[in-house]
Formats: structure tokens, C-alpha cells, sequence
């Protein structure tokens, strides 16, 4: 992945952290609490969007690699279904203005798909890049241990240690599991940007609540998984 992308990812979680951070401060202040609250949804739906876009990079960069990969004989085995269905601006693909760089069309042309959607759908994310790893190594089960590691049961249900000493058919079931509890929860957080957004807060009728250790733990939820699947992607990718 260019390291743009996650460079890009952590400092837009900086700045999410530093809005909780002034939202603490004026909690401190005793401030007026609709103001710190909001300023607590605000920074969490910061978090949410910083990890929208980093998805919607790092796919730009996996199709373009798989697209340059196979357009020069180096895909092994048939090309995925799941970037072959994609549909690419065939103008953006055959501008030759670009003497230097041949092959940036495709990247470009990979890019305007992301302009006009999102990753906010946290379970596609597994269909849009396990066409660009090898059996074995498919999201999100492969990074169950990875989830683990961070130790929060509130976000992976089962510890590392736990995970480690299961055995046979337990194994398998307590990955899938932990897998299903952290992506149940990066789903929550996505919820409440929604709510955030689009209501300003209201899911219902009355405005929602978030302390700061509610927002804290899912904008550290969403930085560990970002960073879960970064190294998992650099790790294993076929191009």
C-alpha cells in the first residue's frame, strides 16, 4: 500500500483525538455538556470517516496492482471476478498525455470509482480485497489473532490467551467469533457517525449520549483494526 494512505490514516485520527482531547477539556471547564458531547461525536465520527477513506485508498491501490499485475503477465492464475467485474472509465485508461508514467491511467481510472462511493459498509470489505490474497489469508478470520492481541473483550470477546489455548473445532470457532464481535463493533461506531451525521444525533427522538471513555475505546477500536488489516494487506498481497 502507499504509505501515503496509512500516513494519511494516522494523522486524521490525530486530529479526531485532538477534538475528545478539547472535548475533555471543556468537560473539565464545566462548560455547557451539549457543547463537550458534541464535540465527543464529532471526534469519533472523524475517526469513522479517516477510516473510510483509508479503505477507499488502499482498494484504489490493490485493483491498480492487480490491474498492472495481470495487464503484464505477472497475475498468477486467472484474474479475480471480483476486479474483473469492475467498470473502468476507458477514457481515463487511454489518455497517452501521460508520456512518463504509461500506466497511471489505471490507477486513475481505479480512483474514480472510489469519487463516487464509499467503505462505509464495513462487511463488504472482504469481497472488495480478498480477490488480492492467496488462499489462507482471506479477511477477516486470517487476522482474528491480530484482533485478539489488542486484549479488549468488549471488542474481540475472547483474549489472545484464550484464542491461543483453543484447540480443534474451538480454534476454529473462537476466530470466526472474535472476528464477528470486532467487525459487530467498527459497524456500532459507523451507526453512530450515521446518526451523527445525517440526524445530528438523534437516532430516535432525543439526542444520544457518549462519554469520553465511549468515544476514546471505539476511535482506539478503529485505529487497531485499521492497522490490523495494513500489515495483514502488506504481508500477504499476491501484487
Amino acid at each position: 500500500m502507499p504509505k501515503t494512505a496509512f500516513c494519511h490514516f494516522e494523522e486524521d485520527m490525530e486530529r479526531a483525538e485532538s477534538i475528545l482531547q478539547h472535548a475533555r477539556t471543556l468537560e473539565r471547564a464545566k462548560r455547557k455538556k451539549s457543547l463537550h458531547r458534541d464535540l465527543r461525536f464529532s471526534a469519533l465520527a472523524m475517526a469513522v470517516g479517516a477510516m473510510d477513506a483509508y479503505f477507499c485508498d488502499a482498494y484504489v491501490d490493490c485493483l491498480t496492482s492487480a490491474l498492472k499485475a495481470y495487464s503484464a503477465g505477472k497475475w498468477p492464475g486467472r484474474f479475480p471476478a471480483a476486479y474483473a467485474k469492475q467498470k473502468l472509465p476507458a477514457g481515463v485508461i487511454l489518455d497517452t498525455s501521460r508520456k512518463q508514467r504509461p500506466r497511471w491511467g489505471l490507477r486513475m481510472a481505479a480512483r474514480s470509482i472510489m469519487e463516487r462511493d464509499n467503505m462505509l459498509a464495513i462487511s463488504r470489505i472482504p469481497d472488495e480485497f480478498n480477490a488480492i490474497l492467496p488462499s489462507g489469508q482471506k479477511l477477516w478470520t486470517c487476522i482474528s489473532g491480530d484482533l485478539a492481541w489488542w486484549g479488549a473483550r468488549r471488542f474481540t470477546k475472547y483474549t489472545y490467551p484464550e484464542l491461543v489455548k483453543a484447540t480443534g473445532t474451538r480454534y476454529a470457532k473462537v476466530r470466526k467469533e472474535i472476528a464477528s464481535k470486532a467487525i459487530g463493533r467498527i459497524a456500532e461506531s459507523v451507526q453512530i457517525r450515521h446518526d451523527w451525521v445525517h440526524n445530528c444525533g438523534r437516532p430516535k427522538n432525543a439526542v444520544a449520549a457518549i462519554s469520553y471513555r465511549q468515544a476514546n475505546t471505539r476511535i482506539n477500536e478503529i485505529g487497531w483494526l485499521v492497522s490490523c488489516f495494513e500489515d495483514h494487506i502488506e504481508n500477504h498481497r499476491i501484487a
